[in-house]
């Protein structure tokens, strides 16, 4: 099989920080990112925005990694079901407790020793909690550790303790023994329920047979202020631990379903979290959320205060695009000495220049294009050996399709409803075929009346597919935003929309279709 000699396989075909198998050996850091790991470990919550495909995704996970490898109990939560889009402070602090809780069990069945470090009023509680939050994912997370616990056993051998509870994590392993709170609390040292007596707010209230049976509706009902208590306790645990601090790590809440990528929406959903004093200033915590740019517009708007919960920008230069696509290269190169790059597969400058411009500053794009202009090659090659740099004919194909196939829809800050017109809107600036234009010109093109113009010109900038730019004789000239929209009225091009039945959600994507 054809491919790029020295690469080992095709090192553009993941997009997404999930996908990645070493994400660490291809990640390369934006620029404040050492500022942003310093403020959340102090305490200090912050919001990362940036444009879709910058890269907050893979910025959260290694944050995650990182603060892990630093006395810091880091959170990550990803998964909204069951938060209402709007009055949700509750369901919030419910799942930040949820997700402490699971992460001091984690810690505690991993160093069992541990137990010794906290009270006993603290072991009652975080057993309660176990109690409360005990789920199918607790009983997931504890089995995956105790076959962990096992091979170690097997392998290196462990220390007494883990001797003494070796009989429960092999019954465990091997399903005589069914995974349950009781079985994860004894696994870590806390007490049985029988015994707890304790005056946490929210547990007073609540019968201690009853515990396991709340939901998170349940739990909510009893107030914010109860929530909040709680999380406060198991600040107290973590701290006494030996944590320094606990950051909340905040990530895809526009992929949540019932967003369903709505900047509107996700500005609804965080509002209520964002503009929550009191867990932003809880001693030792800090919260991090990840957010398009546009939405932190909006919630400025609605009253957020970014002077007490600064945001930290993610943005790339081209020169930083191209170290990204290089530390990939190198992680996929046979000869780590004599690695691929950028420049070895595309020799020439001006080349890498509009490859570098038509990524609008967006790794994620950039990997979509190589991976474009690779499968170019690679059909172009199948039986020519392998392939040192990419032809000119690959790049000028390849730079085509990327732009005429790109998910123009997925940049827009607003769901759009139709999307057929959407492109209509776009196939109209292509028709232009001038980067820079005025109303006049825009008369001139499709034989229209100036006031027809300035509605074309009017529903553009509501699209963003156009922004105002300069004045001249007292005719405003508009510029096309798209980089990628330029580069095809740059090589003549003009494209039709064919609107799939199916949609993305599916597996499907948009398509364009050449016409000439």
């Amino acid at each position: 099989m054809c491919k790029i000699q020295n690469i080992s396989d095709n090192p553009f075909a993941r997009f997404s920080a999930e996908e990645e198998e070493d994400l660490r050996s291809i990640f390369v850091k934006p620029r404040y990112y050492d500022a942003l790991k310093s403020n959340a470990r102090q305490g200090n919550s912050r919001i990362l925005v940036g444009q879709r495909g910058l890269g907050k995704s893979a910025t959260i996970h290694m944050l995650f990694e990182d603060l892990k490898a630093n006395g810091t109990l880091p959170l990550l939560i990803t998964r909204y079901e069951g938060i209402p889009l709007s009055n949700n402070k509750g369901y919030f602090l419910y799942k930040i407790v949820q997700s402490l809780t699971k992460r001091l069990s984690e810690h505690l069945y991993k160093n069992r020793k541990d137990a010794k470090l906290l009270s006993k009023e603290q072991k009652k509680r975080l057993s309660y909690l176990v109690e409360m939050f005990y789920d199918d994912e607790i009983a997931e997370d504890y089995l995956k550790q105790a076959k962990v616990i096992k091979t170690k056993k097997r392998n290196i051998g462990l220390s007494k303790f883990f001797n003494k509870n070796l009989k429960l994590i092999n019954g465990v392993v091997s399903g005589a023994i069914k995974v349950t709170s009781s079985v994860v609390r004894q696994s870590m040292g806390l007490p049985e329920n029988d015994d707890v007596i304790t005056t946490i707010p929210i547990f007073e209230e609540i019968p201690i047979n009853e515990i396991n049976s709340l939901s998170m509706k349940d739990v909510v009902d009893k107030g914010n202020d109860k929530i909040l208590a709680l999380l406060k306790h198991l600040v107290d645990i973590a701290l006494s631990l030996n944590y320094g601090s606990i950051v909340v790590l905040f990530d895809k809440i526009d992929e949540f379903s019932e967003i369903n990528a709505d900047v509107n929406k996700v500005s609804e959903f965080t509002l209520q979290i964002l503009t929550d004093t009191n867990l932003l200033y809880t001693n030792k915590l800090s919260i991090v959320f990840s957010l398009w740019s546009e939405v932190k517009r909006t919630l400025n708007n609605r009253g957020v205060r970014f002077d007490k919960f600064q945001d930290i920008d993610i943005s790339w230069r081209d020169e930083e695009l191209e170290q990204i696509i290089n530390k990939r290269l190198l992680h996929y190169s046979i000869n780590k000495k004599q690695p691929v790059s950028l420049q070895s597969l595309i020799p020439f400058e001006n080349d890498r220049k509009t490859i570098l411009s038509l990524a609008g500053g967006s790794p994620r794009s950039l990997i979509s294009l190589m991976n474009r202009l690779y499968d170019e090659e690679m059909g172009d090659n199948a039986t020519n050996g392998d392939v040192v740099s990419f032809s000119s004919a690959t790049i000028s194909k390849g730079l085509i399709e990327f732009c005429k196939r790109f998910d123009y829809e997925s940049l827009q800050p607003s769901k759009i409803s139709d999307k057929n017109n959407y492109y209509n809107w776009l196939n109209k600036v292509l028709l232009i075929k001038k980067p820079y234009f005025t109303i006049s010109e825009l008369c001139n093109v499709f034989n229209i009346k100036t006031a027809t113009a300035r509605t074309y010109i009017s529903q553009l900038v509501k699209l963003g597919i156009i922004l105002p730019d300069a004045s001249e004789n007292e005719d405003t000239i508009y510029r096309t935003t798209d980089p990628r929209i330029c580069y095809l009225m740059s090589r003549g091009i003009s494209v039709s929309y064919t609107h799939l039945s199916c949609r993305r959600t599916l597996g499907c994507r948009s398509r364009w279709s050449p016409y000439h």
